[in-house]
């Protein structure tokens, strides 16, 4: 009864049942969330979550049948971003060997004023496949859900108004924390969770994006961590990125390059771009993206998402097929395959998805100096509307993240940081 009296009161202070969430406060007065950029901004307004293990994450740091644990009642694990840097020394086993792994997810406000979570159990599920990746301990689905839940209650204002693409961004980090010099995990382990305001990641584009189809470099392989949402796999791209952009291009869409025969680059198999997942949207109706059957690309939130809603969704982009790849044959499916590059050349739309991305038209694909040369330009991508399936699956992820389309396939898509741990849990995904 005293576990109990307990749970109920620390819920009664923090949340709200569902249905009647107490939802989150107005937003801070004094910032421009219309026009912040894709970075971290207002660092000194916000605070984070940080836990730290020699082992594993237990029910001292949370336990959910009793609303205790030191990540609810240990001041030290709440704290002031700006002020409380991490003490990380040289020897930092992530610092020397790259072992960590993070998430991106995104808080927003609703038409009501009622703020949700997107989809935040995939994420769940793809950090703790990464943790494994790099033998880290990866925490409880219960401390996972409650570690966010704490970082969005502590910086409710930050959550930006209703807009284009606004959210409050939230990252978990996991990683290596303790001190050695040999190649060996970790002796110690930190869980993070920090968040930042963000405008739209490609907002003020007025035409689709120019994508360097990149030939010299590979981003990932096959046997390797292409599929893991670790730091190296951002880090590799960074090089070939700055190459990109220094001859015009925006970012680069990477090969399997093990594929690619010089003379023979239409063949070639095509993965991801450096943070964001490709479609194509073919003159016969298929729309098509890179097959995770390799596990070179990142498996993304938002490309299962789009995959789920052009699925349950058939009959809509059917009546836009036809506008779309000016083929009064063309018959919507939908598949995830080998891709090759030729077949940019054979496609009506192309897009790219990602969670600060969203869903954004590409204009044009090529080589750039000293490479084999290519070039497909997509007439739907000409400008930022881009193509009609595309504005389609854009309009229909909006309106599930809005809460004005719903489906079997997408229950449960959404939660309410503000509603009770366990309503905001819910059923634990399967790993």
């Amino acid at each position: 009864a005293k576990a109990t009296d307990m749970k109920r009161k620390i819920n009664n202070i923090c949340t709200m049942s569902e249905g009647n969430a107490a939802g989150p406060p107005p937003p801070r007065e004094g910032i421009d969330f219309e026009n912040l950029p894709w970075n971290l901004n207002e660092p000194d307004a916000h605070s984070y979550v940080h836990l730290k293990t020699t082992s594993t994450w237990s029910e001292a740091h949370y336990d959910p049948s009793t609303e205790t644990g030191s990540l609810l009642t240990d001041p030290s694990c709440l704290v002031k971003y700006s002020s409380t840097p991490l003490e990380l020394y040289p020897s930092t086993t992530s610092l020397n060997y790259g072992t960590t792994v993070w998430e991106g997810l995104k808080c927003y406000r609703q038409s009501d004023g009622v703020a949700r979570v997107f989809r935040p159990d995939m994420n769940y599920a793809r950090f703790c496949r990464g943790a494994a990746a790099m033998c880290l301990p990866p925490p409880s689905y219960a401390l996972f859900m409650r570690s966010i839940q704490r970082a969005l209650v502590a910086n409710s204002d930050l959550v930006p108004p209703v807009g284009d693409g606004m959210k409050l961004y939230v990252r978990p980090m996991l990683l290596g924390s303790g001190q050695q010099l040999g190649l060996y995990p970790s002796p110690q382990f930190s869980l993070l969770f920090y968040v930042s305001p963000t405008g739209n990641y490609f907002k003020g584009a007025t035409a689709g994006l120019k994508l360097h189809l990149e030939t010299l470099r590979c981003r990932a392989a096959r046997g390797g961590t292409g599929d893991v949402k670790c730091s190296g796999n951002y880090a590799v791209t960074l090089r070939p990125l700055m190459n990109a952009k220094a001859q015009g291009f925006g970012d680069n869409l990477y090969l399997e390059l093990e594929s690619y025969k010089t003379g023979h680059l239409d063949d070639a198999v095509l993965q991801e771009l450096s943070a964001a997942n490709f479609f194509l949207v073919l003159r016969t109706g298929e729309i098509a993206t890179p097959s995770l059957a390799r596990g070179t690309i990142l498996p993304g939130v938002t490309r299962d998402s789009v995959l789920t809603l052009a699925s349950a969704f058939l009959p809509e982009l059917q009546e836009l097929i036809v506008a779309s790849t000016n083929n009064p044959d063309a018959v919507v499916t939908v598949s995830e395959r080998d891709v090759t590059a030729g077949e940019i050349k054979q496609a009506a739309e192309a897009f790219v998805t990602g969670t600060a991305a969203e869903v954004v038209p590409v204009g044009f694909v090529a080589t750039g100096r000293e490479e084999e040369t290519f070039v497909a330009v997509l007439l739907h991508g000409v400008d930022a509307a881009g193509g009609s399936i595309r504005a389609k699956l854009l309009s229909m992820l909006r309106e599930v993240m809005a809460g004005t389309r719903t489906c079997a396939a997408t229950e449960h898509w959404l939660r309410d940081p503000f509603a009770s741990p366990e309503v905001f849990r819910g059923r634990e995904p399967e790993l």
